[in-house]
């Protein structure tokens, strides 16, 4: 039986009998619709080819993210693409940050976007394809934090070694607070304990996080707090994602306390362990960093003490040993040797040194000096000070001529007052007086009895002759002894044999008692 909904084209037919048949099938079809009309034939049709949700994979391109929190991009395969459009919230509860190029699986519904009349897909949900939607978040967020210098170790502040308080952070409900506590009642009983509860898991535990450590940080100064633990315990990644959130990582990064970060297992690492001083396993071992073991701490002392006692006694017995070497040496036995050879030394390096330096000062000045001396007499100064030298001595030449010729007028004005005076009887009456003045003196200075003035004495025998030797007495005979007041008789007195003595020094005084 023929198909009538297939036809051969006939090639022996008119062209206008064809378009003739066509224009008559066109004239008798359906009545034209509007756009909005087919575009809501269309929405109707993708609600019943899918009426629920789909699951999509593609390759994200030309992402935006709007200002008013929403995204859109295209999600390609190899052969088209389609625009997806994921809304404020729906994004705000992505845990990673979508970027052309990544491939992931979207979860969402298929509708038309009237404004444009083309295809959408509006997603809900949004995970990365080959890997979990935590873990790349939890890799682009340290990516941003290492490329801002949080993991610095340079940064980081060192523990307190004996800390007066510390501040804690975690859940009052959990297990890790009460294994903190023990942990340092036990091992550093002294210190303070400061705790403030906070989520530590789901919703806005990470922003609890964040502030209980800003506000420890505030208050420490006044309360003392010199370290601040930040802890929980163990769980899976979901559990443990607030402490990968950001806003607990810039709290621990802007901390001017030391933060130390205990938070899961060994295994577990989160963002404010990388962002913290010190990272310790578990919450135990965050109290075990955060003070030292008084038992330790005890012993040290005692050990230290032993030390510091046998030192004591090395150096004494050392300081014994070198102060009786030094008692030996010749330093204590002669102090001053060293003292005058470093003298003589510096002597020697001071005759040595002035002798160079005098040779070095002559060279230079031999070398110097005629043309120093041929610039010297160029120079004005000195040109002027030769002027003024030959005006000086002319001048002096000058005042020496004029005071000669006062001179010899002076002196022969001075030789005819002299005549003139000479010829005065007065003058003459003067003059002679001196002349007789000075004859007196001079005779009274050769007298003998101005010599009697000085203690001295003059004996005479009777017949006035003066003795000069006790030969020229004898017995009984009577002698004047001339002093500068008056005379003095006495007899000699002396029996035996004279002998010829020498007389007396002058100015023994008298010859005899």
């Amino acid at each position: 039986m023929p198909d009538d909904r297939f036809a051969f084209f006939d090639p022996d037919k008119s062209t206008a009998a064809s378009l003739s048949a066509q224009e008559a099938t066109e004239s008798a079809g359906p009545a034209a619709m509007s756009v909005s009309a087919l575009l809501a034939g269309v929405k109707g049709a993708l609600a019943g080819a899918y009426p629920g949700r789909v699951t999509v994979v593609g390759e994200i391109s030309n992402f935006k993210f709007h200002s008013s929190g929403h995204m859109y991009f295209r999600l390609k395969d190899a052969h088209t693409a389609v625009d997806v459009a994921m809304f404020k919230g729906r994004a705000a509860k992505l845990k990673f940050t979508p970027a052309d190029g990544m491939e992931v699986i979207i979860v969402g519904r298929v509708d038309v976007y009237e404004v444009r009349g083309q295809l959408q897909l509006y997603a809900d949900r949004m995970t990365p394809r080959g890997q979990g939607a935590l873990e790349l978040a939890f890799r682009q967020l340290c990516d941003k934090l290492r490329g801002e210098g949080l993991f610095d170790p340079a940064r980081k502040k060192p523990i307190p070694r004996f800390p007066r308080a510390i501040g804690i952070v975690t859940s009052l409900s959990g297990a890790a607070i009460r294994d903190i506590q023990r942990t340092l009642r036990h091992r550093w009983p002294g210190a303070r304990a400061y705790a403030i509860g906070a989520l530590v898991q789901g919703e806005g535990a990470a922003d609890e996080v964040a502030r209980a450590v800003t506000l420890i940080d505030a208050n420490a100064e006044e309360y003392e707090i010199d370290v601040i633990i930040v802890a929980r315990g163990g769980g899976s990644l979901e559990d443990l994602w607030a402490f990968n959130e950001e806003a607990v990582a810039r709290a621990i990064y802007r901390a001017r306390t030391p933060v130390i970060c205990g938070v899961g297992h060994e295994t577990d690492t989160t963002v404010a362990d990388m962002v913290a001083d010190v990272r310790a396993a578990t919450p135990t071992a965050a109290a075990q960093l955060a003070v030292p073991d008084a038992d330790q701490v005890h012993r040290g002392l005692g050990d230290l003490g032993d030390r510091m006692t046998r030192r004591a006694r090395d150096n004494i017995a050392a300081a014994r040993s070198f102060l009786s070497g030094l008692g030996r040496s010749a330093v204590f036995r002669d102090p001053l040797a060293a003292v005058r050879t470093r003298i003589q030394q510096i002597d020697e390096l001071s005759l040595r040194g002035r002798g160079a330096l005098g040779e070095m000062l002559a060279g230079a000045r031999e070398s110097l000096g005629g043309p120093a001396n041929r610039l010297a007499g160029l120079h004005p100064a000195h040109l002027a000070a030769g002027a003024r030298a030959r005006l000086q001595q002319l001048q002096h030449s000058l005042l020496w001529a004029l005071g000669r010729r006062v001179k010899l007028t002076g002196d022969r004005l001075g030789e005819l007052t002299r005549r003139l005076e000479a010829c005065s009887p007065v003058y003459r009456i003067a003059l002679a007086s001196q002349q007789v003045d000075a004859a007196s003196r001079q005779l009274e200075a050769m007298s003998y009895r101005a010599v009697l003035g000085r203690g001295f004495s003059v004996t005479r025998d009777s017949d006035g002759r003066i003795l000069r030797s006790t030969v020229e007495t004898s017995d009984g005979q009577t002698i004047t002894t001339e002093l500068s007041d008056g005379k003095v008789i006495s007899v000699v007195g002396r029996t035996g044999l004279r002998r010829k003595k020498k007389p007396p020094p002058v100015g023994d005084g008298t010859l005899f008692d």
